[in-house]
């Protein structure tokens, strides 16, 4: 019989989320990850700063270049898309590295799901 009980309310299990931890600090180079809240604080501030600064760029930049300027923005962004894709690479192996550690952790935390 296995000792390990699931939370009642389909949530997060924390003996699961805690080994997941410990795997990621084993298997990942970026060691765990940070907690929840403060990703969620990060995303947050991120969101707000580049909301304000993009949309004070627009208008600076139509006010004082016109439509011109505004394709030339267009043209940058484009490059900066395509100059960036690695970190996106990077953020989704960082993913899959997290769901795999989260497969682990249940494996062995709960052996009998790994069996079924």
């Amino acid at each position: 019989m296995n000792a390990h009980t699931p939370p009642a309310n389909g949530g997060a299990d924390p003996q699961v989320d805690a080994v997941q931890q410990q795997v990621m600090r084993d298997i990942s180079p970026d060691g765990r990850p940070p907690p929840l809240p403060t990703v969620r604080s990060e995303w947050k501030w991120f969101i707000i700063a580049t909301a304000i600064l993009g949309l004070a760029a627009i208008v600076v930049l139509f006010l004082s270049l016109g439509a011109a300027a505004g394709f030339l923005a267009i043209i940058l962004l484009a490059g900066y898309i395509g100059l960036t894709v690695p970190v996106w690479g990077a953020g989704l192996l960082r993913g899959r590295e997290e769901r795999d550690a989260k497969v682990a952790a249940q494996n062995i935390v709960i052996p009998d799901e790994a069996n079924r």
